[in-house]
């Protein structure tokens, strides 16, 4: 099948809280299987409760999205307001994952251009961070194609065990 054939089908949406059993299910299969991408772990989040997993999907300063085959969930991605910003003006992205075999057809364009029209959407955001683990060089390109530009780097102990450096981006949605 031609990538484009495999991608005709595929849009991105807002999900809401009655889907928190589905988001649950590929986020602990992202985790599990992707060790050491994420800042969090398989074991941290497979003890949330229900309502935990609701109240994350969806908020006035929150959004999780879904990337969609159809109707098949194929990908996770997020908007938090960054709890490192108390003015609460700076939004962060996160949870980005898409099934294996729905990688390598520019996909990352939907969640990218997704997250960032919500966040423009709501003028209480000003600035959007996004960090990754700096082997993850599709991560890499996929924040700089979108017009982020470096703002930092830390050591990190990734939920595999291993030490690697973070990289850290932002973007200034207004001039000031």
């Amino acid at each position: 099948m031609r990538n484009a054939d495999k991608s005709a089908h595929i849009t991105l949406r807002p999900l809401v809280k009655s889907e928190w059993a589905t988001v649950k299910d590929l986020r602990l299969q992202a985790l599990k299987t992707e060790q050491g991408v994420f800042v969090s772990s398989f074991d941290s989040e497979a003890i949330r409760s229900p309502q935990e997993w609701q109240e994350t999907i969806q908020g006035a300063d929150h959004q999780v999205f879904g990337l969609f085959n159809r109707v098949q969930l194929i990908g996770l991605t997020a908007v938090f307001t960054y709890r490192d910003d108390p003015s609460g003006q700076t939004a962060l992205l996160a949870y980005s994952f898409i099934s294996p075999q729905f990688r390598g057809l520019g996909l990352s364009r939907l969640l990218y251009e997704g997250r960032l029209n919500w966040i423009k959407s709501r003028p209480q955001f000003k600035r959007v961070v996004v960090s990754h683990r700096a082997s993850n060089e599709r991560s890499r390109r996929a924040i700089l194609r979108h017009g982020f530009t470096m703002s930092g780097e830390s050591r990190r102990t990734w939920p595999d065990g291993t030490t690697e450096r973070e990289l850290s981006y932002h973007m200034n949605l207004y001039e000031e």
